[in-house]
């Protein structure tokens, strides 16, 4: 046979099976044109030279591994079950006289059609979207849009490198079912019996009991950085776990129901809970599938979006001045030097402060009981308590208090402190609860929470580093003073680059006694933080529209098959006497459970998984937690709305199919 008889009968059947072929063309195109674009936007050097574009496009490089990973797996699942539904057309042909050695060639001109059109339509598409895309990301950023079209030429050798590779492994793997495949099961492989689903009662207590764990590690965690630790190991069990108790928690479930013989045997029971055994058998990969990815979207989305709305307020909780220089050192004696040296570095960094504050702490990570800070500790449960003397206090907030030697203030920066009294490293205190404090610390975004505690005077600031010292056997704390400048940015007072300042820095501390230095510009924080938060979000739309691609093509695929298995269901229930209302009242009641079913679960996951993200958040200095909530919230009823539309849009092509056997 000729090579033209392969092309003309690999192009026919792709016509055949458009109904099939279509959905699996587009996803192809659809994930070609994205990986392009994204491969080019992080080999794009005008993207580089941006401010924060380096942090951009660090961001998208994870991007594009993401994405490949999605390539070749989606693909591959997708080609394996266009395979399956293929077995029976093969069979036909080797009985008809085809070798395992010509099915291998049209198969072969199938894929390489299908990989001709991905390419073609993908880069093309890609192209055209690829500038849209650029502009996007620069208006993120908020800097100027350059002029001009480029074509990336990394872009194109990634994508035809990597698409081509995923296509050969496509290719092989059909080329090992074709070879290891019996031509008269393949011909009867539709018509087997399908033996009844088992159930496995230790791999459904072994889901139960992974997915517990994720939830208990989201809901007992309350230090952020054990949750950022631990957040992947959540992951894997609620994953693991999802997908063990889709596939036999949901048999040993209905198994449990059939021998409740009150409940099975009634008519709508008795067709319900045998029809779904066999669904849940076949498309618990499916379901679980559905379910985690509708889940990844819903995070993906929820997180990125509220950074994004909350990054003003963000930047403000880490740095609320124009410019803010954190010193470190040992003794408190050395604080007019520090002082003094600060001076004279303002007056030579050309910063022309409208306003200036500075004040000492010292910081000490400590067990709280009650109204207890009786130990110095490290561990994750640990809070911060910041002490300041009252002069400085009175000096920040222009107030002027007065304490008794055995008084104390405190503000909770995340919580209240809720007492009247505090016993601190051993000395007894009244406590004065603060309902403000105007200055902000980053601190706060790291731990459970952060106590500031005002006392009476800068000797009971050394009685209490002393005592600390010898709880915690070393000498500790360092005393770090903040200075900050409020200038009122203009034209004529530009934002001055942390480095200048750290060069200024330098200069103004030669030879002093300290341990560290730090300046921030609250510009050059903003410009950071809006390209890490914009690198977040443009990552977390484009995964989400991938992997909304997936659930769409899964679902349609779900529904396809469950349309010809039920196809033959549905003629046997009429045949044995079932009325044509009854039998359509149970499929639609299989169809609809079925389907939301991974919905549900997603949203349960989303709620158990709240706790964690909120820990995570705070890591990225986003304390409102009501912004979260609210964009959870409309993330979800969003979701579910495009979900249901999927459902009408995939339950057409289901019922067409089964009333087709009329």
């Amino acid at each position: 046979m000729s090579k033209a008889f392969y092309l003309k009968m690999a192009w026919q059947n792709l016509v055949k099976n458009k109904k099939v072929y279509i959905p699996f063309l587009l996803t192809s195109v659809f994930a070609t044109m994205m990986l392009y674009m994204i491969v080019g936007l992080a080999s794009n050097k005008g993207l580089k030279a941006l401010p924060g574009g380096q942090d951009m496009q660090m961001m998208l490089g994870l991007g594009v591994f993401v994405v490949e990973m999605f390539l070749l797996i989606f693909l591959f699942y997708t080609n394996s079950f266009l395979l399956k539904r293929r077995k029976k057309e093969f069979g036909l042909y080797s009985v008809l006289g085809m070798e395992k050695k010509h099915l291998a060639r049209v198969i072969f001109y199938e894929l390489l059609f299908c990989f001709a059109i991905s390419l073609t339509g993908g880069l093309l598409a890609g192209m055209l979207l690829d500038k849209l895309l650029f502009l996007v990301v620069i208006k993120m950023l908020g800097t100027e849009v350059p002029l001009g079209f480029s074509i990336s030429v990394k872009g194109i050798q990634e994508t035809v490198l990597y698409v081509g590779i995923v296509y050969v492994a496509m290719f092989v793997y059909a080329l090992l079912q074709v070879r290891l495949a019996n031509p008269i099961e393949l011909l009867h492989s539709g018509s087997m019996a399908e033996k009844e689903p088992k159930s496995k009662l230790v791999i459904t207590i072994l889901g139960i009991v992974l997915l517990a764990t994720g939830y208990a590690i989201s809901l007992t965690i309350t230090n952020p950085i054990m949750a950022m630790l631990l957040f992947f190991v959540a992951v894997i069990c609620v994953i693991i776990g999802t997908y063990l108790l889709f596939t036999s928690g949901s048999i040993t479930l209905l198994k449990a129901l059939e021998k409740n013989k009150r409940y099975y045997y009634k008519i709508d029971h008795f067709l319900s809970v045998s029809n779904m055994k066999f669904r849940m058998k076949q498309n618990a990969v499916s379901l679980g599938n559905i379910c985690i990815l509708s889940t990844m979207v819903l995070v993906m989305l929820s997180t990125t979006i509220s950074l994004w709305t909350g990054m003003v307020a963000a930047v403000e909780s880490g740095i609320g001045h124009d410019y803010n220089v954190t010193v470190r050192y040992d003794a408190m004696d050395e604080n007019p030097d520090i002082a003094a040296r600060m001076d004279a570095f303002v007056k030579d960094s050309g910063i022309h402060p409208t306003r200036q504050t500075g004040y000492s702490v010292f910081e000490i990570p400590m067990e709280k009981e009650g109204n207890r800070l009786d130990d110095v500790s490290f561990g994750q449960d640990a809070v911060y308590a910041d002490f300041i003397a009252l002069d400085d206090y009175n000096a920040l907030e222009n107030t002027d208090v007065k304490l008794g030697p055995d008084e104390v203030l405190v503000y909770g920066m995340r919580e209240k402190y809720g007492f009247d009294s505090m016993h601190l490293l051993g000395t007894e205190y009244k406590a004065k609860e603060l309902d403000s404090f105007s200055e902000n610390n980053p601190n706060d975004a790291i731990v459970n929470n952060t106590y500031l505690i005002v006392v009476p005077s800068r000797e009971a600031l050394l009685r209490v580093k002393d005592e600390a010292t010898a709880a915690a056997r070393q000498v500790y704390p360092d005393y770090t003073t903040s200075f900050q400048y409020r200038t009122g940015l203009d034209s004529e007072n530009k934002d001055i680059p942390s480095n200048d300042l750290m060069k200024g820095l330098a200069n103004a501390f030669e030879g002093a006694t300290i341990s560290s230095y730090y300046a921030q510009s609250k510009v050059e924080t903003f410009q950071q933080m809006r390209a890490l938060y914009a690198g977040f979000l443009f990552i977390g739309v484009f995964l989400s529209l991938l992997f909304i691609m997936a659930t769409i093509l899964i679902m349609y695929y779900k529904q396809i098959s469950e349309g010809y298995e039920d196809q033959k269901r549905y003629d046997i229930m009429k045949k044995v006497g079932l009325d044509e209302k009854q039998v359509k009242k149970t499929i639609r009641t299989q169809v609809i459970t079925v389907f939301f079913l991974p919905l549900i679960v997603a949203g349960v996951h989303i709620c158990f998984a709240f706790p964690i993200i909120s820990k995570l958040l705070r890591l990225l200095l986003l304390s409102d937690m009501k912004v979260f909530v609210l964009t959870t919230l409309a993330c979800f009823l969003i979701f579910s709305v495009l979900y249901i539309l999927i459902y009408w849009i995939t339950a057409r092509a289901y019922y067409k199919i089964v009333s087709s056997c009329e």
